[in-house]
């Protein structure tokens, strides 16, 4: 998965909130979904507390026999590096990692994904945060297994206000 200069970087396979196409539309204007991908190997954990959003957010702990689904973008250098930004690549939050996603048909190809560099405990993870990984796989027509996955992931408690 080499970037020489001026390539562009493979497809970002995202399956945390990046999958909704709104947040992506704000993140990197311009950026084509190319559809549902399968990572195999990993599973979903919520296992990394972000200030922004107030909770735990998602993460791909390798996971013998496990898959993740989420939705692949083909990005440019430029989205790359504000996916950096987001992700909290230079504050040592998560890491750009090259993966090996296999799409709907059985075609495989090589992504990057951003993977947490030092997961904490696993716990339950905010509504609204799920709310966009919700949202993304039914817009990008996930599996409805993986669907009602999603949907039924626990969300902590709203806080008192």
């Amino acid at each position: 998965m080499s970037e020489g200069p001026g390539a562009p970087p493979p497809p970002c396979f995202a399956y945390g909130s990046n999958m909704s196409s709104a947040q992506m539309a704000e993140r990197c204007p311009g950026a084509v979904a190319l559809g549902a991908a399968r990572l195999r190997g990993r599973r979903l954990a919520f296992d990394a507390w972000s200030e922004r959003r107030g909770g735990l957010v998602a993460d791909v702990p390798p996971a013998p026999g496990g898959e993740v689904w989420g939705v692949l973008w083909r990005v440019t250098a430029a989205h790359a590096a504000a996916l950096d930004r987001y992700e909290g690549v230079t504050r040592g939050q998560y890491r750009r990692a090259p993966v090996r996603v296999e799409r709907p048909g059985g075609a495989e190809m090589d992504a990057f994904a951003y993977v947490v560099r030092a997961p904490g405990a696993e716990g339950p993870t905010t509504a609204a945060y799920l709310a966009l990984l919700v949202e993304g796989a039914r817009e990008h027509g996930l599996p409805v297994a993986w669907v009602r996955f999603l949907e039924a992931v626990p969300v902590a408690p709203a806080p008192e206000r």
